[in-house]
C-alpha cells in the first residue's frame, strides 16, 4: 500500500525545478522573460516545460507564431502553480521575520502612492519598528490569490469578492490647471470658459468630464477631447506641463495645488461614485497586526489630507 501511494505521489508532483520554470512563465507570459528571471537560458526554461509536459503526458503550451499560448490544461494548472508558489512565498517571509522586522506588502495605484503614500512612509516606520513596508505602485488590480501582496490601495468600487474593502474618502473631483494656462485663457469664471480649455481624459474612468459638466452647466456640450491618459498621475503631470485641464480627486490632490504646481479653476464638488479610492485586503487578515497598522497609518494620512484641503479654501 505504501508503494502504491509512494508511486502516485511521484507522478503527480514534478521536479520543483520544472515547476519553477513553469511559474515564471505562466507568471511573467513567456519562456524568455521566465529565463531572465530565473537567470536561465531561454533553452533551458523551454527544456524544462517539456520535462514537465513528458511526466503529465499534457500539452501545457503551444506556439502561436513568435510567442507561446498557455493551454486550457496549462491554463488550469497554471493557476494552481501561482497560488502555490505565492502561499509559499508567504510562509517563507514569515519564517525569515522571526529574525527580521515582519515584511508588510501594500500595493498601491501610482497617484495614491505620489501624494499620499511616499510623503508620509516614515510616518508608518517611526510608528511601526517591528515591520518594514514595502510599496509597489501599479495601475492593475491585485491578485490576491495568487499574489503574496498584503493589502491594496486602488480605484474601483464594489463589491470586492472575497475580501474586506474600505472606502477611503468621498472623493470629490476638481478641474485644475497650470497658472500659465489659465493666464492664456482668462477670464476664467464659468463652466462655458472651461469648455474652451483642452481638456485630458482619463481612459480608465471616461465620461467624467461629462459628468461635471453636466453638474455645472447642462447646456454645454463637449466636443471630442483629443487630450487622454491611461492613469491619474500621469494626466496630473500633463496637466502641470500645461497642455490642458485635468479633471482631479481631493483631498488626494490638495497637496498640488497647495505647492502652486497647478491651479484650482472651481471648488471641488463633483462627487465620485462608488468606483474610488479603496483599501482591500484579504478577509482572514482583517485582525492582524500588519493591516491594524496599515488601517491605522492610512486614517492618519487622510486626516492631513483633508486637512490640507480645508486650509486651502477648497
Amino acid at each position: 500500500m505504501n508503494e502504491i501511494h509512494m508511486q502516485r505521489s511521484r507522478s503527480s508532483l514534478p521536479p520543483l525545478s520544472t515547476l519553477r520554470s513553469f511559474e515564471a512563465a505562466v507568471r511573467l507570459g513567456s519562456f524568455k522573460a521566465a529565463a531572465e528571471d530565473l537567470s536561465l537560458t531561454q533553452s533551458a526554461i523551454s527544456h524544462q516545460i517539456s520535462s514537465l509536459e513528458t511526466h503529465f503526458c499534457v500539452k501545457l503550451f503551444v506556439r502561436d507564431g513568435n510567442k507561446v499560448v498557455l493551454t486550457k490544461d496549462g491554463a488550469m494548472y497554471g493557476t494552481s502553480i501561482l497560488k502555490a508558489f505565492a502561499e509559499l512565498s508567504r510562509a517563507g517571509e514569515a519564517l525569515l521575520s522571526k529574525e527580521r522586522r515582519e515584511i508588510v506588502r501594500v500595493s498601491a495605484s501610482p497617484s495614491f502612492a505620489t501624494f499620499a503614500a511616499l510623503p508620509h512612509l516614515q510616518k508608518f516606520k517611526s510608528a511601526n519598528r517591528s515591520l518594514d513596508l514595502r510599496l509597489e505602485a501599479r495601475n492593475t488590480d491585485v491578485d490576491f490569490n495568487t499574489e503574496s501582496i498584503d493589502a491594496a490601495i486602488q480605484v474601483g468600487g464594489p463589491p470586492f469578492r472575497g475580501l474586506h474593502a474600505h472606502r477611503l474618502f468621498r472623493s470629490k473631483l476638481a478641474p485644475l490647471a497650470h497658472p500659465d494656462l489659465c493666464e492664456k485663457f482668462a477670464p476664467l469664471k464659468s463652466a462655458r470658459d472651461l469648455a474652451r480649455m483642452p481638456l485630458i481624459e482619463l481612459n480608465n474612468i471616461p465620461g467624467m468630464w461629462e459628468q461635471w459638466f453636466a453638474k455645472a452647466d447642462p447646456r454645454i456640450k463637449l466636443n471630442e477631447l483629443n487630450l487622454s491618459s491611461d492613469s491619474l498621475l500621469a494626466a496630473i503631470q500633463m496637466a502641470e506641463s500645461g497642455v490642458g485641464v485635468v479633471l482631479a480627486p481631493f483631498p488626494l490632490a490638495a497637496s498640488v495645488v497647495a505647492a502652486g504646481r497647478l491651479k484650482a479653476l472651481f471648488r471641488p464638488s463633483l462627487l465620485m461614485d462608488k468606483r474610488d479610492f479603496h483599501l482591500v485586503y484579504r478577509k482572514e487578515d482583517a485582525t492582524s497586526a500588519k493591516i491594524k497598522a496599515i488601517r491605522k497609518w492610512l486614517k492618519d494620512v487622510i486626516a492631513e489630507l483633508e486637512q490640507r484641503t480645508n486650509t486651502n479654501d477648497l
